[in-house]
């Protein structure tokens, strides 16, 4: 089974895709947040044969949500519905700070910290 993993941002949304097995995410692209950006993950999850959608939603250290959070899960609602894809949630605490410590390239860290999101949970469904 294949996922997609999303880092949503204002401006622009991080997609990193997994294997064929679903063991391991990998960076694909970094997309700008504009209107066609449904059409454009539709698009890629259907070149891709995605079967699920991995958004990640920022969840404070004392575990409650932020107005972000709302945002991310508003957005994964319509790509859901538009897409037809079922979208879980996964916790981007840190994501892009990790993918800062990493020493990405500013160009590519929202596809890295979508590619740590989705490799979060990609592990966390194996325990």
């Amino acid at each position: 089974m294949k996922y997609l993993g999303i880092d949503y941002g204002e401006k622009r949304i991080g997609i990193a895709v997994s294997d064929e097995e679903g063991m391991m995410a990998f960076p694909r692209t970094t997309l700008e947040n504009s209107p066609a950006v449904l059409d454009d993950i539709a698009h890629l999850c259907k070149e891709e044969n995605i079967q699920k959608i991995v958004l990640g939603v920022p969840v404070s250290f004392s575990g409650g949500q932020s107005e972000q959070a709302g945002e991310n899960i508003a957005f994964g609602e319509k790509l859901e519905q538009h897409a037809g894809i079922p979208v879980v949630h996964e916790n981007e605490v840190l994501s892009s700070k990790m993918a800062d410590a990493l020493g990405v390239k500013p160009e590519h860290r929202d596809q890295s910290a979508a590619t740590i999101i989705l490799q979060s949970w990609l592990d966390r469904m194996r325990k």
